[in-house]
């Protein structure tokens, strides 16, 4: 019996399938470096759940959260330059609910010839709501948005108020 000779196989192994073995080789390389090049540019996978989670609700974008008032109040949406804020009572409102809301609307400061603060209309054209709307369209600031809830909050009989009403629905 011959004796077995490791660097004779070996030679012959290499011969018919080294070329096999660079292959995987160099194809080990490229994938690994595929990997590496897809973690760099993705370096972490995002649910919609960590996006909502992060992003802040209606209500601290324009600092309704922070009022401290004696209705409820929500903020659906937003659409441009417009709020309006849906005004619900307690019992369907009545004439003088609405002139109430319109004595309201009447104490908010008033403009100067520096600052216009926006147009604010009040009106009825549904029976169960008092709609307030805000039109800041070339306002100077935005203090209306948070003045306009502070002055209904005096006022008894308001359930809730929803501002922008359906906007979330398109």
């Amino acid at each position: 019996m011959r004796e077995f000779d490791n660097r004779k196989s070996l030679k012959t192994f290499w011969r018919r399938h080294g070329h096999q073995l660079a292959g995987l080789i160099v194809l080990a390389g490229v994938l690994t470096i595929g990997y590496i090049g897809y973690r760099e540019s993705h370096p972490k996978a995002v649910s919609v759940d960590d996006i909502n989670s992060e992003m802040p609700t209606y209500e601290e974008t324009l600092g309704i959260d922070k009022l401290k008032l004696s209705y409820d109040i929500k903020v659906d949406g937003f659409d441009g330059e417009m709020f309006l804020y849906s005004v619900y009572f307690e019992n369907p409102p009545t004439d003088e609910d609405i002139s109430a809301v319109e004595e309201c609307m009447d104490k908010l400061p008033q403009d100067d010839e520096n600052t216009y603060h926006g147009d604010v209309m009040v009106f009825a054209d549904e029976p169960d709501k008092v709609t307030v709307m805000l039109d800041l369209g070339n306002a100077d600031d935005e203090q209306y948005i948070t003045e306009v809830p502070k002055a209904l909050d005096g006022m008894k009989g308001i359930k809730k108020v929803v501002i922008n009403e359906g906007a979330g629905e398109y």
